[in-house]
């Protein structure tokens, strides 16, 4: 019994194989008769492409690559392909005077398992609906206007935060960078949607923290799958089935906190009392001359896809930024006499300031986040005009 389970094992993998290759070899033959000018690419393998040129850092990799091929190259990691701007004139080409015609994202292979597909405003389609969630960004839910009501709000948890980091000085403990800056960008970003802090509360703030951690690595594990092509179906790692869970119990999280700022604007906001996002969203969802009409699920997709910014890629800049400060002391010591020059050394640093700090500057430059526009649909004629 055994020995006939392996055989069909077996002959499972060998078909498995098989199907690959004769995939591989008629999307090699197609691709020779067509007559695109393509970006250069380096040898790939067959099935797996140039995974075995990807080393542990993905941008050393993409640099490597980009000494010999060029700043603007096409890169195949298993069933996906995607072309490589690591020049800034190029990428200046694609995302800023070509940005409308790289702009619609194809779905990713986390995709077929959000339950609010179709519903997202940072892989939807450019559209009427993306053009009204950008413009409410723009001017309402996102602008400087809007930010600087919660300017008290950003004071507070930075204060929490250098007093956490002193405390951990006075008693001369290690202190977790990682931690306290994902808990500073998630409890301003909390505050700021629905005005209670999450790190360190036991509230439904704190427990949708915990999901949407839960869901940003269940859903960077899927997306790996895209190597895969048709197989990444297959559930085969159960994340899938997790992931559809975590985001069920934040869908139901949230829905009890909207429908909590429901009650509280139906009894009315006192004269000068300030809106957090969601009381803004729930004004739009109610809205009936509303340019759009938007549903609850475009409401929690757009604050879930807020608290993935704010754990992944806002904390990760500071801490990228705060380690190229520690290995460079002279920049740290410049950018500490800059502050207390422009701010002082007893104020906090804000926003206006940060203009005139030109040592901050370089460090962003340093580190630079959110360049990998991955799988970006249109443009193919763009991509040959650009080489």
């Amino acid at each position: 019994m055994a020995t006939a389970d392996m055989f069909y094992y077996l002959l499972f993998l060998l078909w498995c194989v098989t199907a690959l290759l004769v995939h591989f070899f008629i999307k090699t033959f197609l691709k020779s008769r067509n007559q695109n000018n393509l970006p250069p690419s380096p040898p790939a393998l067959p099935v797996i492409g140039h995974l075995h040129l990807i080393g542990a850092v993905l941008a050393k990799s993409f640099q490597t690559l980009a000494t010999h091929y060029g700043p603007l190259m096409q890169i195949r990691l298993g069933a996906s392909t995607c072309v490589v701007a690591s020049n800034a004139v190029v990428a200046k080409e694609i995302f800023k005077t070509q940005d409308l015609n790289f702009s619609s994202r194809p779905e990713f292979g986390s995709s077929e398992y959000f339950i609010y597909r179709g519903s997202r405003f940072v892989t939807a389609q450019y559209g009427d609906y993306w053009r009204f969630m950008k413009k409410l960004c723009m001017t309402r839910l996102l602008s400087f206007p809007q930010l600087d009501k919660f300017t008290d709000v950003l004071d507070e948890e930075k204060v929490k935060l250098v007093e956490s980091v002193n405390g951990c000085a006075r008693e001369g403990k290690l202190c977790d960078l990682n931690c306290e800056l994902t808990a500073l960008t998630n409890n301003t970003i909390c505050r700021m949607t629905m005005s209670t802090r999450c790190s360190g509360s036991d509230n439904d703030a704190d427990q949708i923290e915990r999901l949407v951690k839960i869901c940003l690595q269940l859903a960077g594990k899927l997306s790996l799958g895209d190597i895969l092509g048709p197989f990444r179906i297959f559930d085969f790692s159960g994340n899938g089935k997790k992931l559809v869970g975590a985001l069920q119990a934040y869908d139901r999280l949230v829905e009890r906190v909207l429908q909590e700022h429901e009650e509280k604007a139906k009894k009315g906001f006192e004269e000068g009392e300030r809106k957090d996002l969601m009381d803004i969203l729930l004004e739009i969802y109610n809205d009936p001359a509303a340019e759009i009409k938007l549903s609850k699920n475009d409401i929690k997709s757009f604050l879930l896809d807020l608290f993935f910014a704010g754990t992944d890629s806002s904390s990760a800049a500071m801490k990228w930024a705060m380690g190229e400060l520690i290995n460079n002391p002279e920049a740290f010591k410049k950018l500490r006499d800059e502050i207390n020059t422009v701010v002082g050394p007893d104020r906090l640093v804000r926003r206006a300031p940060t203009r005139k700090l030109a040592s901050i500057k370089w460090n962003t430059r340093v580190r630079i986040f959110g360049t990998f526009r991955s799988g970006v649909e249109g443009g193919d004629a763009l991509v040959q005009r650009l080489l």
